[in-house]
């Protein structure tokens, strides 16, 4: 969790940390055939896998300023702006990461027997964050913003950024996209998205 949050706990035990943000963005990335791969491996070849590709994103998140949310399997999750300034720049760090993700996807299979792709998918907006549990803390965040995030990543195609147009407005001065693709989205209808 980030620090601040974790101070906060410290300092005011049993204190609900709920925070609103007004810009913020969300990447989520897969494995793609995640499952069909993992029933070719043992325990310990999947572990050890996802390990290794969780410590290099970790790596990159701790060096570049991201925060890293949580991993639901094969998922990653993290995000970047998590402040009160809606000027946060948070958008074009974000896709400077994802394509740092993709470098570290193409580091890993050339020193890996099982080669992998994946999606990622970003999007930015306003978004609740806080802390739950009790006894086992979780900062988590909630919110449109995050489910469209994570429908950007389940409609993308492998190796390749898929962003909302909330992105692609903030980061379209500094990256080369394509042209827009109108994609039909869960709860959302036709969106339009671009790829990088």
């Amino acid at each position: 969790m980030p620090k601040e949050v974790s101070v906060e706990l410290t300092e005011h035990p049993g204190k609900t940390i709920a925070q609103d943000f007004p810009n913020v963005t969300v990447l989520f990335t897969d494995i793609v055939g995640f499952t069909k791969i993992s029933g070719y491996m043992t325990a310990d070849e999947v572990v050890n896998m996802l390990n290794k590709m969780v410590s290099l994103f970790y790596e990159r998140a701790r060096r570049e300023g991201i925060e890293k949310i949580k991993t639901i399997g094969d998922a990653y999750m993290a995000a970047a702006g998590l402040t009160k300034d809606y000027d946060n720049g948070g958008a074009v760090k974000m896709i400077d990461f994802a394509r740092g993700l993709l470098d570290d996807i193409n580091s890993f299979n050339k020193d890996s027997a099982v080669k992998i792709q994946i999606r990622l998918g970003i999007n930015t907006g306003n978004l609740v964050a806080g802390v739950i549990g009790k006894t086992k803390f979780i900062y988590d965040i909630w919110g449109d913003t995050v489910n469209v995030a994570s429908r950007m990543e389940s409609t993308g195609e492998p190796m390749k950024i898929h962003v909302s147009e909330e992105t692609y407005e903030q980061t379209k001065e500094k990256f080369a996209y394509g042209n827009s693709i109108d994609i039909e989205v869960k709860g959302k209808g036709l969106m339009k998205t671009y790829f990088l």
